[in-house]
């Protein structure tokens, strides 16, 4: 009976029904175990390589604009943590303060959310959210800063 209870356990947590979502697209940026101050002074082509988890939910949240957003970060500051996120920024090369990306992870939540400033927007920043109800202060604090 034990044993039985065990493997059904087991197999529940295998097939994601007892163990959460079972969609990786859908879960946060939180990875077991991951420590997220350590990133603090990198940069965001280090977390990106650190947390391969993170690039195909950086790809579904920008869609089309996706290759837009990595051309700016060709030049990159080191990541900050700002008012509980970690916030990581670029700009495309001899075009900074024109064409930059921010990449801030909200550290309460795991949540991923982006900021692309280009003419092809008006010259104004364009913001993705995986919560567009939580965007973190940090985020709007860096969009905010002179370049």
């Amino acid at each position: 009976m034990r044993t039985t209870l065990l493997l059904t356990i087991l197999i529940s947590m295998l097939l994601g029904i007892a163990g959460g979502p079972a969609d990786s697209a859908a879960a946060p940026a939180r990875v077991p175990g991951q420590r997220w101050d350590s990133y603090v002074g990198k940069y965001p082509s280090d977390l990106l390589k650190g947390v391969p988890s993170l690039k195909p939910r950086l790809r579904a949240l920008l869609g089309a604009n996706y290759s837009l957003f990595m051309e700016r970060l060709q030049v990159e500051t080191p990541i900050e943590k700002v008012e509980g996120a970690l916030v990581g920024r670029g700009c495309m090369a001899h075009s900074c303060g024109v064409e930059e990306s921010i990449l801030a992870i909200n550290l309460a939540d795991g949540k991923l959310h982006c900021a692309i400033l280009s003419d092809k927007f008006g010259g104004k920043f364009r913001v993705f959210s995986e919560d567009k109800e939580h965007v973190p202060a940090g985020l709007t604090k860096a969009m905010e800063e002179p370049r």
